[in-house]
């Protein structure tokens, strides 16, 4: 009784069930052997209740009781179960500044980098410190100052996560100032865990992004 649903799936398909057999090879050698020696007959449906599986297909080969038929029971218009085309991906600043977040190797338009550590407080317990960085000389610089957006996330290993979001005004004469790269933190509360912590950062002059990704573990105390 529970392998009839298995036999009922492979004569409906078209196949054939091959079940309890404790011999592998014989079965693998036995269906090569079924398949490299076969005609392939074709049929198109005349009308609608032909299309959407209300008819059965027979085959019989004429004077050839000795061939074995296998096919589908029944046809199925799979066009009308396609999925609809989805709608082109926004391309707005946000959806850039995510999908940069999100993407499996860094991205290094915009060259930033970022480190972590943690502290523990009195009042609040522990806390990340996530420390960024951003080379002045890959923005692009106008009478005002760059402007870049920053998106972040730190991810635990059981797939609990906090993110911040930041605007960061970085005039041209902190570059002379401070040499090339610009540094900044954010720090987030979180209990202790293994963290992925990942940063995204956007020039909104350029749309240029960049992202960077780090790994980092709180103790329990």
């Amino acid at each position: 009784m529970p392998q009839e649903m298995l036999e009922t799936l492979a004569k409906e398909t078209g196949g054939r069930s091959v079940l309890n057999a404790s011999r592998l090879n014989d079965g693998v050698a036995e269906a090569l052997t079924e398949t490299s020696a076969y005609y392939l007959l074709a049929w198109r449906p005349d009308n609608e209740n032909q299309t959407v599986g209300k008819s059965r297909l027979n085959v019989v080969v004429k004077g050839r009781p000795d061939l074995r038929v296998r096919m589908r029971q029944h046809y199925f218009d799979f066009r009308q179960n396609e999925a609809k085309p989805k709608a082109p991906a926004t391309n707005t600043p946000d959806d850039q500044l995510k999908r940069s977040l999100g993407s499996l190797y860094p991205r290094r338009d915009l060259r930033v980098s970022v480190a972590a550590s943690f502290v523990n407080t009195v009042d609040k317990g522990t806390a990340l410190n996530v420390s960024m960085q951003i080379d002045g000389q890959s923005l692009s610089f106008d009478e005002q100052p760059a402007i870049v957006d920053v998106l972040g996330v730190a991810i635990d290993d059981r797939g609990q996560f906090s993110s911040f979001k930041q605007k960061v005004d970085i005039p041209r004469e902190v570059l002379a100032k401070d040499g090339r790269f610009i540094k900044w933190t954010q720090t987030l509360p979180l209990p202790p865990g293994l963290y992925q912590v990942r940063v995204a950062v956007r020039d909104r002059q350029t749309g240029r992004t960049g992202s960077a990704m780090t790994w980092i573990e709180i103790p329990q105390q």
